[in-house]
C-alpha cells in the first residue's frame, strides 16, 4: 500500500468525524503498510488519538517523531519490529502489543517497562512483577556500574589522560564486563548498562551525581524486609493472577539448634507397586533422636566401621530463596503440590553467556507448571502452565535458530514433559511454547537431550518404553517436524536417563524399577531393541532391593546410582564394569565407594551430580541434603570400596508462612549448577529452596 491519505485515516478512524484533531481511536491494521508509508504531518494531526492499532502490516520499526501526547493504547502485532526503544516518545502509553515480531524477545519487554513508567500491559499480561523485577535489575546494575567506575577508572581522570576518551573507554568497557542476571537477559543487561554508564559520564562531565532511577526502600522484593512479613510482588487491582508468585525468603527461618525439636519424619507403609506412578506420599510421622545444626558437616558412621574422609574440606552455604510458585490456582494456600525435577540452563556460547560460561537460570516443574528462575535474585522470569498437567521432567538444550533474514543465532530450549506423555517445547529467550510432541500415550517419566547431538531427546515413559527422538529446528515461524529415531524396551518403568559421557552416541543407561540397564543406541541398526547390560549390585542378606531411581556420572567413567543398595549411594566404574564383561548380559557392577545415606525406603528421591567439582547430591525425607565430594575416588585403578562419610549435611531451616510451621517437608531432587555457586532443592510441599555456597 502507498503512503497514508486523509481519506483513509477519517474512514479508519472514531468517532466519525471530518477532523482528524477529533479522532480517538484509528484501526490501521491489516493494510500492507511499511514504516516509510506512515505519514508524520498528518498523524501528528491527531492530538486525541487513544488507541492505535497497526498490527498485521510490514512496518520495520516505529517512526521518530511521532507527536501522539494522548496515545494510552498501541497495537502493532504480527510486524517486522526490531527496536522498541522509539516507543519512549508516547509517554502516557499504558498498554503495548508487540507479539508475532521475530525479531522481538522477553528483553524488549524489559526495555519498555524501563523506559515508560506508566505501562500496566506487555501483550495482554500485568506488567506489576516485571516492573518490579526491572526496579531490582537497575539498582543493581546501577551499583555495579558505579563501583565499576570508581575502581577501573575514576584514578584516570587525574593522570592527564583526555576526560572524553576515559569516558568513552568506560562506557565500553562497562558494557562488556558488568553482569548480572540470567543469560536470557543479557541483551536487556547490556542495553541498560550502557544507558546507565552513559548517564554516569554525562554527570561526570557537568560536575553532577551520577543520575539513577529512584527505587523505594520498601519495594516488595527488597531483602530488607522485615522477617516474619509475607513479601508478593505488588499488584495492582485487575492484575492477573498469573503474576502471583508467593516468596518465602522473607518468611521467618532460623537455623536449627541441637536443642530444637527434631523435625517429624516421613515414611510410606510400604513400597508402591512396580510401574506405579509418582503419587502423593501420605506421610506417617515418627521422630529422631538427634537433630543436627542446621548445614552442620557430619560425619556419618556406618555398620562396617570408620569413614573415609581424607581429603575433604569445611564448606558453608548461606540460604538465600524460598519460593512458592507452582501453586495450583496460584493459590497461597497450596503446601501440598509435589516439586518433581529442576535442570539449569546451559550456556549457549554466543558471546552473551555469563563469565565463564555459568549458568544461575534453573528451571523447575511440578503440578501444573513450568517456571524459570534466576537464583541471584529469586526472581520467577518466566511461566509456563498447563491446566490438567502434571509436570515430572525438564530438560535443556541450545539450537541454532534462523530468522527470516539468514542470520543464525543459538538460543535456549526448554523440554518439559508428564502424565499426558506430551513434551512442550519452549524458546525461553522469546517466552513462549512453540511446539508439541506427542511422545507417549502414558505418563512420561523423565526426559534428557544427548550431550553430543543437540536436537536428540530421550523420553521414558510409563509404557516401559524409551524413545529417542529428533525435535528438528524451528525455523523462523517456529514451524518444526520431529522425527522418530529409535524405540528401547524396557521390563519394567524407566526411572532415570544419562547417555555414557565417554561415548554418548552408543550407549544410554537407565535406572528402572527393577535394576539399572544400558542400552546400545548407535543409529546404524534396527530402530527397536531390547537392553543390551544389565548391571548387578552387592545386596544385603534377605534384601530384594532392585529399582534405581538415582543415577548419574560424575565423570566420564564413575557413575553414582542409588537404590538397589538401601541406605546408601554406590560409587562404581563404567569402564572397569564392562572390562569384566565377556559379551555377558549381566554385568557385575565395579564398586569403588560406598556413600552412606538415609535409611528411608521412599522411593524417588532422586540424586544429581555436579562433575566440574566431582559432588554427589542427594535429599532425604527430612528436608535434608547430603553432600559428598568424590573426587579422589575419580582415578582409582582398582576398586577400594571405602565408605565415604558426607562431607556436609545440609539441614532444612525452620521456616514459617501464613503463620504455619513449614519445617516438615521431604526433598524430591537437589540440584547444583556446574561451577556449585547454587544449590537448588524441590520438596513436596510445593517449596523451592535455593542455597548460595560461600
Amino acid at each position: 500500500m502507498g503512503r497514508l491519505k486523509t481519506p483513509l485515516l477519517l474512514q479508519r478512524g472514531q468517532p466519525k468525524c471530518d477532523r482528524l484533531g477529533r479522532i480517538k481511536k484509528l484501526d490501521l491494521s491489516n493494510l500492507q503498510l511499511r514504516t516509510k508509508d506512515l505519514d508524520l504531518k498528518l498523524l501528528n494531526r491527531m492530538k486525541q488519538l487513544r488507541e492505535l492499532d497497526l498490527s498485521d502490516n510490514l512496518l520495520e520499526k516505529v517512526p521518530e517523531g511521532l507527536d501522539l501526547p494522548s496515545l494510552q493504547i498501541l497495537k502493532c502485532s504480527n510486524n517486522q519490529l526490531e527496536d522498541v526503544t522509539p516507543l519512549q516518545q508516547f509517554t502516557a502509553l499504558e498498554e503495548v502489543d508487540f507479539e508475532d515480531n521475530l525479531y522481538l524477545t522477553v528483553n524488549d519487554s524489559y526495555k519498555i517497562s524501563s523506559l515508560l513508567p506508566n505501562i500496566r500491559k506487555i501483550n495482554g499480561k500485568e506488567t506489576a512483577s516485571l516492573m518490579n523485577h526491572v526496579k531490582i535489575l537497575n539498582r543493581e546494575l546501577t551499583s555495579r556500574v558505579t563501583a565499576y567506575w570508581e575502581k577501573n577508572y575514576q584514578d584516570q581522570l587525574g593522570s592527564g589522560a583526555p576526560a572524553g576518551d576515559v569516558h568513552k573507554e568506560f562506557v565500553k568497557s562497562a558494557v562488556k564486563d558488568v553482569r548480572y542476571g540470567p543469560e536470557s537477559l543479557s541483551d536487556f543487561t547490556q542495553w541498560k548498562v550502557k544507558m546507565i554508564a552513559q548517564q554516569l559520564v554525562a554527570s561526570k562531565l557537568t560536575r553532577k551525581e551520577a543520575p539513577s532511577e529512584e527505587v523505594s526502600r520498601e519495594d516488595d522484593s527488597s531483602p530488607e524486609t522485615p522477617a516474619g512479613t509475607p513479601r508478593t510482588p505488588a499488584t495492582p487491582a485487575g492484575a492477573s493472577s498469573q503474576e502471583y508468585v508467593l516468596k518465602l525468603s522473607a518468611f521467618k527461618w532460623k537455623k536449627r539448634l541441637p536443642s530444637d525439636p527434631p523435625p517429624c519424619k516421613r515414611a510410606r507403609p510400604s513400597p508402591p507397586p512396580q510401574d506405579s506412578q509418582p503419587v502423593p506420599r501420605e506421610p506417617s510421622l515418627s521422630s529422631r533422636s538427634s537433630s543436627p545444626g542446621c548445614g552442620q558437616s557430619v560425619l556419618a558412621e556406618g555398620p562396617q566401621g570408620e569413614m573415609d574422609t581424607e581429603g575433604q574440606e569445611p564448606m558453608e552455604l548461606q540460604p538465600m530463596h524460598f519460593l512458592q510458585c507452582h501453586s495450583k490456582g496460584n493459590s497461597p494456600e497450596d503446601f501440598s503440590t509435589q516439586l518433581w525435577a529442576c535442570a539449569f540452563e546451559p550456556a549457549c556460547n554466543d558471546g552473551t553467556g555469563l563469565p565463564g560460561g555459568a549458568s544461575h537460570t534453573v528451571a523447575t516443574c511440578g503440578g501444573e507448571a513450568v517456571c524459570v528462575i534466576d537464583c541471584q535474585t529469586g526472581l520467577v522470569l518466566h511461566r509456563y502452565k498447563v491446566p490438567g498437567e502434571e509436570f515430572f521432567t525438564v530438560a535443556w538444550t541450545c539450537l541454532t535458530l534462523v530468522t527470516q533474514d539468514g542470520r543464525k543465532k543459538r538460543s535456549s530450549v526448554l523440554a518439559a514433559a508428564g502424565r499426558r506423555g506430551v513434551v512442550s517445547l519452549i524458546h525461553v529467550r522469546a517466552g513462549f511454547c512453540y511446539g508439541d510432541i506427542r511422545a507417549h500415550r502414558k505418563p512420561i517419566a523423565m526426559a534428557c537431550f544427548s550431550p553430543s547431538q543437540e536436537t536428540h531427546l530421550f523420553t521414558a515413559s510409563y509404557n516401559k518404553r524409551i524413545i529417542l527422538w529428533d525435535i528438528g529446528l524451528p525455523d523462523y515461524s517456529y514451524n518444526f517436524r520431529p522425527s522418530q529415531l529409535l524405540v528401547l524396551d524396557a521390563s519394567t518403568t524407566p526411572l532415570r536417563l544419562c547417555p555414557v559421557p565417554s561415548c554418548p552416541d552408543h550407549y544410554l543407561l537407565a535406572g528402572c524399577e527393577d535394576g539399572c540397564f544400558a542400552w546400545d543406541i548407535r543409529l546404524n541398526e534396527s530402530r527397536k531393541r531390547d537392553f543390551e547390560m544389565v548391571f548387578l549390585f552387592p545386596q544385603g542378606p534377605g534384601q530384594a532391593y532392585k529399582r534405581v531411581d538415582g543415577l548419574g556420572f560424575v565423570s566420564e567413567d564413575v557413575v553414582a546410582s542409588k537404590g538397589c543398595t538401601p541406605g546408601s549411594i554406590c560409587l562404581w566404574s563404567w569402564s572397569q564394569s564392562l572390562a569384566g564383561r565377556e559379551d555377558k548380559q549381566q554385568v557385575t557392577a565395579v564398586i569403588l565407594a560406598q556413600l552412606p545415606w538415609s535409611n528411608t525406603q521412599l522411593p524417588y528421591l532422586t540424586l544429581s551430580t555436579c562433575p566440574e567439582k566431582a559432588f554427589v547430591f542427594c535429599g532425604d525425607e527430612e528436608g535434608s541434603v547430603w553432600m559428598y565430594d568424590v573426587r579422589r575416588y575419580l582415578e582409582q585403578q582398582r576398586p577400594l570400596q571405602a565408605k565415604v562419610a558426607p562431607t556436609k549435611i545440609l539441614r532444612w531451616p525452620d521456616l514459617s508462612a501464613r503463620g504455619q510451621k513449614m519445617n516438615k517437608t521431604l526433598i524430591n531432587t537437589a540440584v547444583a549448577d556446574p561451577t556449585f555457586t547454587y544449590l537448588v532443592a524441590l520438596t513436596d510441599t510445593n517449596i523451592i529452596a535455593i542455597w548460595n555456597k560461600l
